[in-house]
């Protein structure tokens, strides 16, 4: 089953302060690690062309029974196979919000008043004091926090979207468990369980006016780019195999 994408031991998760945290930026070296030990990373609706072109989409069952989409990066815990061993993303390699975002998380406000309100969290392991601070020694905003801001609210916008599509799917009935048996032929085949997908024959069989409905808003497009990303789990295998021979590269010179 695919790594639930969560902070790791050295997490501090605190809300953001801008006082607090004045004069601190992110700090690369986290950044890196962040990326690369994750087998499973949160994609959200808007990524779904750009993902797809590169890992397989597929759907997660959250601890709450809500359906996640989650972008598969490795076939093992804590393995990114599109991250080298310096933490970098492969050159033209579609690199996740989710990973842009760190630092920062969301978290409920739990304000009565303005339920759907949230709070901006930070991973204080992910801050380090440099030239290039989100606010400066005296607690005001710089550009680069205006534009973390920014990107943060967009995406909370796409988080609402992509829960809306995923239990939409979900109450259409089209979700099926699935595994994905990598190179079932060889001896050393791996599998990855615990996934769901669209099922095509119950997509082909929804009333005309439901897919015109998933049409319209843009959704069959999101579907297929979906199905099609499947197919990016042989190239999974292929990096796997490049990734094994280089470390046995390296224990023999070694």
């Amino acid at each position: 089953m695919p790594d639930r994408v969560a902070p790791d031991d050295r997490s501090r998760i605190v809300p953001f302060d801008s006082k607090i945290h004045a004069g601190l930026g992110i700090d690369p070296q986290q950044l890196k690690h962040f990326s690369a030990r994750h087998n499973a990373i949160t994609i959200n609706l808007v990524e779904f062309f750009y993902a797809s072109q590169h890992f397989p989409i597929v759907f997660v069952k959250t601890d709450n029974d809500m359906m996640q989409t989650s972008a598969i990066t490795g076939l093992q815990s804590n393995e990114n196979l599109f991250v080298d061993e310096q933490g970098h993303w492969q050159q033209h390699v579609y690199v996740p919000a989710y990973i842009r975002r760190f630092p920062f998380y969301t978290a409920d406000a739990n304000d009565k008043t303005k339920p759907d309100k949230k709070i901006i969290m930070v991973d204080e392991a992910g801050l380090v004091e440099c030239d290039d601070p989100f606010f400066d020694k005296s607690g005001h905003a710089t550009e680069k926090w205006t534009q973390v801001e920014s990107f943060i609210a967009d995406y909370i916008s796409a988080e609402k979207m992509t829960v809306r599509f995923a239990t939409k799917l979900d109450r259409l009935g089209l979700m099926e468990p699935f595994d994905a048996q990598i190179n079932p032929q060889q001896k050393n085949s791996l599998r990855v369980s615990g996934m769901h997908r669209v099922d095509e024959n119950r997509l082909n069989k929804l009333p005309v006016k439901v897919i015109k409905d998933l049409m319209q808003e843009g959704e069959m497009s999101r579907i297929y780019a979906h199905l099609i990303s499947l197919e990016n789990f042989a190239k999974l295998l292929d990096l796997s195999v490049i990734q094994q021979q280089a470390n046995a590269t390296r224990h023999q010179a070694n």
